[in-house]
């Protein structure tokens, strides 16, 4: 049985609350305390990537470019795990 990807999904939740509350910029930011563990922990991700950015009284906004940004790499990281695995299968195929 496979698994959702919690981290991807938590990190979504979280850009979207940022995105719903329209805090895009410095001077939208807004406070945001997290209750789910999953989404605590991908808040404090997106922070350390600078994806969300503090204006430096406790109130964050998302960064859209690097969120946008963060997603390309991760769409293109898993491209290039699935085109590997189809490499491999396809050699052990034709052994």
């Amino acid at each position: 049985m496979a698994l959702p990807p919690v981290r991807p999904l938590a990190e979504r939740r979280v850009a979207a609350d940022f995105l719903a509350a329209g805090a895009v910029s410095m001077a939208d930011a807004i406070p945001y305390a997290p209750a789910r563990p999953s989404r605590r922990r991908a808040f404090e991700r997106l922070k350390g990537a600078d994806v969300l950015r503090t204006d430096g009284q406790g109130r964050y906004w998302l960064d859209e470019e690097r969120w946008h940004g963060r997603r390309s790499d991760r769409r293109t990281k898993a491209i290039v795990a699935l085109l590997a695995v189809g490499v491999a299968a396809a050699v052990a195929a034709l052994r």
